[in-house]
């Protein structure tokens, strides 16, 4: 079954390995832990979909994402997770002595569509 919009049926691979992931403390952790050739995969096959993604996702207030666009909306915000790590240092993770993530607390506030 997809999750994604049809349009972006060429993404719906991500959803399924797991990168569509509502709370920022699992898209690090997704980042974190994969491989570079995922990471590569990953921001070059959306990289060339971003201004196609914002353009979609923005039909809508930011607080009234629609909940079959929600999955798009988490690979756009674990791209963003992603892309400083591989434009900066082609890697998943910062250098050492970066922090761990065990060691990072993540302050997150609720979607408007969870209150």
């Amino acid at each position: 079954m997809a999750t994604l919009p049809e349009e972006f049926s060429d993404l719906e691979r991500f959803v399924s390995a797991g990168w569509a992931c509502p709370r920022e403390h699992d898209r690090w952790t997704r980042r974190v832990q994969s491989s570079a050739a995922e990471i590569k995969d990953f921001y070059d096959a959306m990289l060339l979909r971003m201004d196609a993604i914002v353009a979609y996702l923005d039909q809508h207030p930011l607080d009234q994402v629609p909940e079959g666009d929600r999955p798009l909306f988490y690979l756009a915000l674990a791209f963003m997770d992603v892309a400083p790590a591989w434009e900066v240092f082609q890697a998943a993770d910062l250098p050492e002595p970066a922090f761990e993530i065990d060691r990072m607390k993540i302050v997150e506030r609720p979607y408007a569509w969870e209150t």
